[in-house]
């Protein structure tokens, strides 16, 4: 439901990530990792942004090293690690719902919530934010780990399919990286780091090549060209940043 005086664009949108939910479901039932840059370039085309509010038991062993990343994004993260010492998801479900519905009652300015989890706990919400506060909500979840019924309440769902070369992508540049770590003349070469993952994950050459083809139209690797004596050899040099931006490297 849209305000008849706002175009799509012009919309307030408020956004709630249960990154347990995105990164465990992912490294679960694809070998992936969260691509945070695609998210928000993909929500910020089509609303104007006044938050975003990561959820998550960080102190989970899978999930220790991610603050870093999401800082990139937002510093607006949301500890949900339970007083008990052991690990329960619901606990999450139960923060971030409570969020949900304090922002909804203490905001009536946002036209939008964008809410990322795959959870049927959160039905009750999507159906009170769109059918009693009339509001747009955006629902997004992981493929194979989204609830049907949260999805059907929505105003409309997404669904979260991983780039199917991101875990070669990944190997390739931690190939490079180790390379470059154990050595300061160590040269890695377009064909040569193809060699190398292929041999490590056991896959075929051609695929390897393809993720070797993404990361270059990404610009997450260039290729320069260095003189050893008379001849001149094409290297690879990684952008790691960008690596890390696009969750390829960390």
């Amino acid at each position: 439901f849209f305000k008849k005086n706002k175009t799509h664009e012009q919309a307030k949108a408020a956004v709630f990530v249960d990154y347990e939910h995105w990164y465990i479901s992912l490294d679960r039932n694809f070998h992936a990792r969260p691509n945070l840059a695609a998210f928000t370039d993909e929500i910020k085309k089509q609303y104007r942004v006044v938050s975003y509010t990561f959820f998550g038991d960080f102190s989970n062993s899978a999930l220790q090293n991610e603050m870093h990343t999401i800082r990139a994004y937002t510093n607006d993260i949301v500890e949900t690690k339970n007083g008990g010492g052991y690990f329960k998801k619901d606990f999450t479900d139960f923060i971030m719902l409570d969020k949900i519905y304090q922002t909804a009652y203490s905001d009536k300015n946002i036209d939008t919530y964008i809410i990322f989890t795959g959870d049927s706990h959160f039905t009750s919400v999507v159906l009170f934010l769109k059918n009693v506060c009339r509001k747009n909500v955006v629902v997004y979840g992981v493929k194979n780990a989204f609830s049907g019924q949260l999805a059907t309440a929505a105003s409309k769902s997404r669904v979260i399919e991983p780039d199917e070369l991101a875990g070669l992508c990944r190997a390739i540049i931690e190939n490079i990286y180790a390379l470059e770590k154990a050595s300061k003349d160590a040269y890695p070469t377009f064909m040569k780091t193809i060699d190398a993952v292929a041999a490590k994950t056991g896959t075929d050459k051609t695929e390897v090549k393809r993720a070797m083809e993404q990361l270059l139209e990404k610009n997450c690797i260039s290729q320069y060209v260095k003189k050893f004596g008379d001849k001149e050899v094409r290297l690879l040099k990684v952008d790691y940043k960008l690596c890390e931006k696009l969750g390829y490297f960390r």
